[in-house]
């Protein structure tokens, strides 16, 4: 695959437009590899990731942080100074997918809601609107299959407009469903058009709130968050509940969106980077789970590995997950943990 459709294949999904305006998401370092067949995938560009990925041969690598926030000369030996040379030594290519993945709430950043099984999800701090797409096929004698294949995917409206011309409105963020939908059930259809639409949008943003599926005893959700979450311990803030029925969660440094979380009516709020005075400022009867900068982000990562992967098929460059590790871990001195739930 050429390095410019990898790219554009990420940016369907972290559209780099979206991205905040103090941020540096994008290319990072452009190589002089023109193709790739190998995509790494990672948390953080730190020099031993970014090693060992060049060494399985990746001509390209995809992480969730960036760089350097701050672009500077390589005037002394430092990770950023390591890495710039790895990586322009073998000619690859360093992307980040930062904000304009946390942003994507119905994709990778969701994964802890769809493995709750929130229902009635909203975003906690909105920032925009993606307009749907409106796409247009030819297929000779097959719209009808066409349409009635993508009009039985959620979210999406299809219409035949005759034997061979069929349409479809839907997201950018189903854009993906509906082409492997389509090279299934309609292999023949030629797309003749992709347009945008005003109306409908779909809203992107930071963080969710939801409802569980049932109200839940809290240490019965801890440990099915401890099974989830890649941290062996939580720090916690506030008042433990007796049930949670909505829960609501940032990946990364959230912590000072916690009351926008608990004004949507979360009894819990999980995030990371929680400091001293927001943990004061926790209303009562309400708590802050920090799991950690790290677990959420991880998670989210590895979910974007998994959805190229399958977008890619046998055909497309081979992706693979390079594990990270927490820099944080307790340590009590006076003994044993004790339960997270005293």
């Amino acid at each position: 695959m050429q390095i410019r459709e990898l790219i554009a294949a990420v940016e369907r999904t972290a559209d780099p437009r979206r991205a905040a305006s103090w941020d540096r998401s994008g290319v990072q370092i452009a190589g002089t590899l023109a193709a790739c067949d190998r995509l790494a995938v990672a948390l953080d560009p730190l020099p031993d990731t970014i090693e060992a990925a060049l060494d399985w041969g990746a001509q390209c690598i995809l992480t969730h942080h960036p760089l350097t926030l701050s672009p500077r000369l390589p005037d002394r030996v430092d990770d950023y100074h390591r890495v710039l040379a790895a990586v322009l030594g073998r000619g690859a290519w360093l992307y980040a997918a930062h904000t304009s993945l946390d942003v994507v709430t119905d994709g990778p950043a969701g994964w802890l809601a769809e493995a709750l099984e929130l229902s009635n999800r909203r975003i906690l701090e909105p920032a925009g609107t993606v307009p749907h797409l409106q796409a247009r096929w030819q297929a000779s004698g097959s719209a009808a299959a066409g349409r009635a294949a993508l009009a039985a995917l959620p979210g999406v409206t299809a219409l035949a407009l005759g034997p061979d011309v069929f349409e479809a409105v839907f997201s950018p963020g189903a854009r993906g469903l509906v082409e492997q939908t389509l090279a299934a059930a309609c292999p023949e259809a030629t797309l003749v058009s992709l347009d945008e639409v005003l109306s409908p949008a779909t809203p992107y943003g930071y963080g969710l709130v939801g409802e569980l599926p049932s109200p839940q005893p809290f240490p019965e959700l801890e440990k099915r968050l401890a099974g989830l979450l890649s941290r062996s311990f939580f720090t916690l803030a506030g008042d433990v509940p007796k049930q949670v029925a909505v829960l609501a969660y940032c990946p990364g440094s959230g912590a000072d969106m916690a009351g926008r979380a608990f004004a949507a009516g979360a009894d819990i709020y999980l995030t990371g980077d929680l400091k001293y005075h927001q943990a004061l400022a926790v209303p009562r009867g309400r708590l802050v789970l920090d799991v950690g900068h790290f677990a959420l982000e991880e998670a989210m990562m590895r979910r974007f590995a998994a959805d190229l992967a399958a977008t890619f098929g046998d055909a497309g460059p081979f992706v693979r997950y390079f594990s990270g590790n927490d820099p944080f871990s307790a340590h009590f001195p006076d003994g044993p943990s004790p339960s997270r739930t005293e």
